[in-house]
């Protein structure tokens, strides 16, 4: 890390060691943001070993929490760590760019949404420019394993992901997914991914759900009118996250286009609390539980 403080005393910003940023343009000009962090117990970055990696995307509000999550776990030598690679965009002072979002992280649909649908373009991106630049970073690294975590849009790209191109990674893990989005348009993505045969090379992927309790429950806040709570109770009741969630895995455990399916509710958690249970949940098992056992499901 940096100087606690500068020459002259003044309080310095804090900042992460084994970490880099750096920004990529995709193919219609737009600028991401990416932020790598390693393990803290590589002490030389450039030696040759193989680990696994996890690419999220709202990369902006979740890299220190995936980071964190990691480096705790990984702080030990009885647990495997790996690479965490978070996706987002130039951003000063706020976590999301809610207009860029909608359009990178929703998938093409029949019935098309104004300012959303552009999920085809992002995993273009993945593929074509973000996995190879950070492979250009770690040459000697050799990524056993990769994955997509996404949460709420985030989720709901993941899973758009696993039913469009199920190879480019070997886990898909979705958090809170947004199946609600335009009339639920994903599960016809679903439908047609278990009913086309995989290809004779083709990689199998598992596939990891995530959801608070209180998602589709909502408790009342303090001070809290009941119409605001009506309302706001209505709207996660016509989310239906925790049920959405429930009918798309039992659609999904039995399929042979799956390799292991888990799934994992949090009590006491809502939309944006389960963050930093999902987060730590999906590395460990991706980093140290993997290949995930089939009792899972």
């Amino acid at each position: 890390m940096g100087e606690i403080a500068d020459a002259d005393g003044h309080p310095t910003p804090v900042s992460l060691p084994n970490s880099e940023q750096f920004y990529l343009k995709n193919d219609q000009g737009k600028k991401y943001l990416i932020q790598i962090s390693w393990p803290l117990l590589w002490e030389d970055r450039e030696k040759p070993r193989s680990c696994p990696i996890i690419y999220l995307v709202d990369g902006n509000s979740m890299f220190v929490t995936a980071t964190e999550s990691s480096w705790r776990r990984g702080y030990s030598s009885r647990f495997n760590s790996g690479i965490i690679v978070a996706i987002g965009y130039p951003l000063e002072g706020k976590l999301y760019d809610i207009e860029r979002r909608n359009l990178d992280l929703t998938p093409p649909s029949e019935t098309s949404v104004p300012g959303h649908g552009k999920a085809d373009d992002f995993l273009d991106f993945f593929q074509k420019s973000v996995k190879p630049a950070v492979r250009s970073r770690f040459p000697k690294i050799s990524f056993e394993r990769e994955a997509l975590f996404g949460h709420s849009y985030g989720g709901l790209f993941a899973l758009h992901g696993l039913f469009t191109r199920p190879g480019y990674f070997d886990c898909f893990m979705a958090s809170s997914p947004s199946i609600w989005w335009n009339d639920r348009c994903i599960l016809n993505e679903a439908e047609r991914f278990l009913n086309e045969t995989s290809l004779a090379d083709e990689k199998v992927p598992s596939v990891m759900f995530f959801w608070g309790a209180l998602e589709q429950n909502p408790p009342r806040w303090d001070n809290e009118s009941d119409e605001d709570y009506d309302t706001r109770k209505q709207t996660a009741l016509g989310f239906r996250m925790g049920d959405n969630a429930l009918d798309l895995i039992l659609k999904l455990e039995d399929s042979t286009r799956v390799r292991v399916l888990s799934k994992d509710e949090y009590e006491g958690e809502e939309h944006l609390s389960i963050v930093p249970c999902s987060v730590s949940r999906a590395l460990t098992k991706f980093f140290e539980e993997w290949p995930l056992k089939k009792s899972e499901s």
